[in-house]
Formats: C-alpha cells, structure tokens, sequence
C-alpha cells in the first residue's frame, strides 16, 4: 500500500512540474519589484508620476535597443532639463533618418546655446523635413497640351540627402506620344523647398532630344510643380512646364521610391 501511494504522490509531483511556468519563460522585468518589461513599466511609472525611474526603465529599455523608448527617453530627459544626458538616445534615433528625433534634438541643441550648438540645430532642422523621403523616385505622370495633345511621361530622380539636404535633384524624363508621335527625351537639374514635410514645390530645367521619325533636334524646356509627399512612399505631382517638343503643357502623375518600383519588376520577372 506505501508502494502505491508513493507512486501516486511521484505522478501528481511530475505532473505539477509539468504545468506550472517556468520563471524564465515569464516576460521580462525591468527593475526588482516590476511586473512588467522596460517600456510598459516605464509608461505605467509616468502615469503615476514618477518620472525618474520612468526615464530609467525607458533608458535600459533603449540599451538593449527598443527605438521607441530612445526617443521616449530622450523626450523626458528633454523636458526635465537634462540635455545632456537626452543626446545620445535621441541620436539613436535620428540616425536612421527619423524626423521627429531630427527636431528634438535640435532643441536640444538650441537649449544647450554655445555657437556651435546653434549652428548644429539649424542644420538639423534643414534636413528635418526631407529626411525620410527616398533617395530615388519613378514618376508616372500624363501630359496634355494644346500643341502635343496628350502624352505619357516617365522620369527618374536621383535625389540623395548630400544633395543639399534633397534640395537638389538631377535625373532623365521621356514623354512618348502626342498628336505627331513626337518623342521627347531630358536630362534634367531641379532645386525643390520644402514648405512643410508634405508640400514641397519644385522647379526644374531641361535640355535633351526631340524626334519624330528619322529627324531628330535639341529639345529645351523647363517646369514648374509641386509634390504631395507620402513619407518614403511617394508622392503626388502637379506641374505646369513648356518644351520646344511639347509646347506648353500641364501634367499630373505619381512617384513612387524606386526600390519599391524595382520590387515590382522583379516580381512581374
């Protein structure tokens, strides 16, 4: 009879191993006496008003690499004075390109004061808007005039941030079709300004090849226009333009950033 009971004891001993969690499969705690990971505890402390070891959870939460809680990191620090100590997590940050952290820590800069920190946070907040749109576009865009009829257009733009902060754009167009089949086809050099992330008109001037058959001439133009930005999407275009090929026209199209075009060709291939 001990036996048995011994062996029902050893089963019921086996199966409650067996089900109950191991303490390392639980989620991480952030400090002694958290329930929670580096980010939730820190967002659980804020809301309870501690601030200090809210900074500290986000802070070890940025260590070990959580993005988010750099740029939440480097806020606090911000706003509770310490500029200093809100650099690094906010470079973290902005080192991949990321607008927001672009202006926090242009702020900082600013707070900071010395001359060199002034001139730092001006460039900071020139290349803040053009810094997450795409180092190349496609555009796909119809042209109509009174001269050509309508046509399509197809451009590349190479517009990387050490042109100017994006504020320079070179890059080639074709426009195929019209009234007489007149094929126009452009270098081209464009300057754009950036009224907000989002608005960012553009001027630019032409110079290329116009042919319809055997004959072909120098083309010239130039255009006018704005782009409605998605991030490194894309955008929208409008522009107003005039070339010796075309005459004067208005066209309408879309960009989108090349690597997402070239993913396309890849799966059509």
């Amino acid at each position: 009879m001990m036996r048995v009971w011994l062996l029902v004891m050893s089963a019921v001993a086996v199966t409650a191993c067996a089900t109950t969690p191991r303490a390392d499969s639980a989620p991480p705690s952030c400090e002694q006496g958290a329930v929670l990971p580096c980010p939730e505890w820190g967002a659980k402390l804020l809301r309870e008003g501690d601030r200090p070891r809210a900074i500290e959870a986000f802070a070890k939460s940025c260590a070990e690499g959580d993005l988010s809680s750099c740029m939440t990191e480097g806020q606090l620090r911000k706003e509770s004075g310490d500029f200093v100590g809100a650099e690094l997590p906010l470079t973290k940050v902005y080192d991949t390109g990321d607008e927001k952290a672009a202006l926090a820590l242009a702020d900082v800069r600013e707070a900071k004061g010395q001359p060199v920190d002034l001139r730092a946070a001006a460039q900071l907040r020139h290349e803040a808007p053009a810094m997450n749109k795409p180092d190349t576009e496609v555009l796909f865009a119809m042209r109509t005039g009174s001269e050509m009829g309508t046509g399509l257009e197809v451009s590349f733009n190479l517009q990387p941030m050490a042109f100017m902060d994006r504020r320079l754009g070179f890059g080639a167009n074709m426009v195929l079709g019209g009234n007489d089949g007149m094929v126009e086809a452009n270098g081209f050099a464009a300057y754009q300004h950036y009224l907000t992330p989002f608005v960012v008109p553009y001027a630019r001037a032409m110079v290329g090849g116009m042919g319809s058959g055997q004959d072909t001439l120098l083309n010239l133009g130039g255009e006018a226009g704005v782009k409605l930005c998605l991030e490194d999407v894309g955008h929208l275009n409008m522009a107003a333009g005039v070339s010796r090929a075309s005459g004067g026209y208005l066209s309408v199209g879309l960009g989108l950033n090349g690597l997402i075009v070239l993913a396309i060709l890849l799966q059509i291939r």
